[in-house]
């Protein structure tokens, strides 16, 4: 088993068709195999062997394709790292994950510098690079050199194909390790959610070093249309997307939260067509009431809310288009995986009980790297606790109530800062909330709302507050406001709680 042969069983599917489209030009699959094979060999004669460590960190292009493709082959581990990550974060992973090989742009010259400092490190593959050395080669060079032909190493499917780490936010970021087998079953399982009888022309602007990405790249080699495509953006630009979407008549796009706000506000939409286009699917964090309504009145394109995260290869919960939706769920189990909820002791919950999620499944992690003890606390039971807040009701759709480690203790009482978001989000001069406990020598936790109002508006927190005790409980209200005129976000659009707090 090897998740390489995605892309072989493409090629004898549908044989020599235009899979990708980036900046305006289409690649052939058979391009990608043969930029893949040539790769493969080069990192061969770099010394890269099966079992051996190579980041990736490149902006999204379709060199970032040929690379999973290429050190899948050899059987290799790739470890991808956000492109615009700082180069202190760029250093730990390099060194967590002891890479042999770090493969880069020209553009990231203080990372590529940090780099060449490390002894563990044996060459740097740098894109569209003038300079080479001992240690530093031109990837057009490597490449260039190389044969167009590759036999795919045979894998088991327990070896790690993937190490992907996790964002970091309650500490240094951890080296995920999933399994040829794990992304094998969870691609399929996502491919097989959707009709397969016509095409799926596919937009993403997320990063290819992110779990939502990667499974978008693999889904798309598993396409049986011959008129299916995958349009890749370098990042996300709004009236751009709009102009694609026009363009090659795509049917369908992933995104967080935070990416579909800043479309529902853009006022390019107005020059563009979008009937093409299905559906999007988003993920990452909750999709709020709000943002769904306004979002399917407006553009007339369903969103589908999926569940999951990259300890088990991203979605595990997802609605089908088969399936009656349900409104703040995120559908039902993809594939295989298993959904429980525990309580406080690892004891099952009954339906429209809350408590924390669990899974179990071949789409499950191996575990994190190098770190035995958080490996057996996170899969302790059998079971991976994702340490997030649900409940399943009598059909088995999730319901995501919150984060765990975000949820806030009042007096006691549990309130979950996704809800009372929702609330500020109704609000019609809120443009973002987010919302934290803070300290309280009454209650234990208080709650506290950061606000971004929309462009030119003005509103007092006297205001926000008493909307909040007109829409919500007023024990659970917050009882302060913080006006920002952005929320901290991760790469991907995540709001960073964490920096809130440093915020107070």
């Amino acid at each position: 088993m090897n998740v390489a042969y995605f892309l072989e069983d493409h090629i004898k599917r549908l044989e020599e068709v235009s899979s990708l489209i980036f900046e305006e030009k289409a690649y052939k699959n058979v391009w990608i195999r043969e930029n893949s094979n040539r790769l493969a060999n080069g990192l061969k004669s770099l010394g890269v062997e099966k079992g051996d460590r190579v980041v990736v960190s490149l902006p999204n292009s379709p060199e970032v394709i040929v690379a999973f493709q290429a050190i899948f082959r050899i059987g290799g581990i790739i470890a991808p790292i956000m492109f615009l990550m700082t180069p202190e974060v760029t250093e730990f992973i390099l060194s967590d994950c002891e890479a042999k090989v770090f493969i880069t742009s020209q553009d990231a010259s203080d990372k590529i510098q940090k780099a060449m400092e490390m002894s563990s490190i044996s060459h740097i593959i740098v894109l569209r690079g003038e300079e080479e050395g001992p240690r530093i080669t031109p990837y057009e060079k490597l490449i260039q050199e190389q044969s167009g032909d590759f036999k795919i190493e045979e894998m088991d499917k327990d070896n790690v194909a993937l190490l992907i780490y996790t964002a970091g936010t309650t500490g240094r970021p951890k080296g995920v390790m999933l399994t040829h087998g794990n992304l094998y079953h969870h691609s399929t399982a996502t491919y097989n959610l959707w009709e397969r009888d016509k095409p799926r022309r596919v937009l993403s602007c997320l990063p290819l070093a992110h779990m939502f990405g990667v499974t978008a790249m693999l889904i798309d080699q598993l396409n049986e249309h011959p008129e299916s495509v995958f349009v890749l953006m370098s990042w996300f630009d709004p009236e751009e997307i709009f102009r694609l979407i026009e363009k090659y008549k795509t049917t369908g796009m992933g995104g967080v939260p935070t990416m579909f706000w800043v479309l529902l506000a853009d006022p390019s939409i107005e020059k563009y067509d979008l009937s093409s286009m299905e559906r999007c699917v988003v993920g990452a964090a909750p999709l709020p009431d709000e943002l769904y309504k306004s979002f399917e009145s407006k553009f007339n394109i369903e969103m589908i809310e999926a569940y999951g995260l990259s300890e088990s290869c991203s979605a595990v919960a997802c609605t089908r288009p088969d399936q009656v939706r349900k409104p703040g769920s995120a559908g039902t189990r993809v594939g295989e995986a298993i959904l429980k909820i525990f309580d406080d002791d690892d004891n099952e919950l009954p339906p429209g009980e809350p408590g924390e999620i669990v899974v179990s499944g071949p789409i499950v992690m191996k575990g994190y790297y190098k770190r035995p003890e958080e490996t057996e606390e996170a899969l302790r039971g059998g079971w991976l606790h994702t340490g997030d807040i649900g409940y399943l009701d009598e059909d088995g759709y999730l319901y995501i109530t919150d984060r765990g480690k975000d949820m806030i203790i009042k007096g006691g009482e549990n309130i979950f800062p996704s809800e009372v978001e929702n609330v500020l989000l109704k609000h019609p001069l809120v443009a973002e909330s987010a919302v934290i406990g803070i300290p309280d020598e009454k209650y234990g936790e208080e709650v506290m709302a950061f606000v971004v109002k929309k462009p030119g508006e003005e509103i007092t927190e006297e205001e926000i507050i008493s909307h909040c005790h007109n829409n919500y409980s007023k024990f659970k209200c917050p009882s302060r406001i913080k006006f920002v005129d952005n929320l901290p976000k991760s790469l991907v659009g995540k709001v960073l709680k964490k920096e809130l707090r440093t915020m107070i």
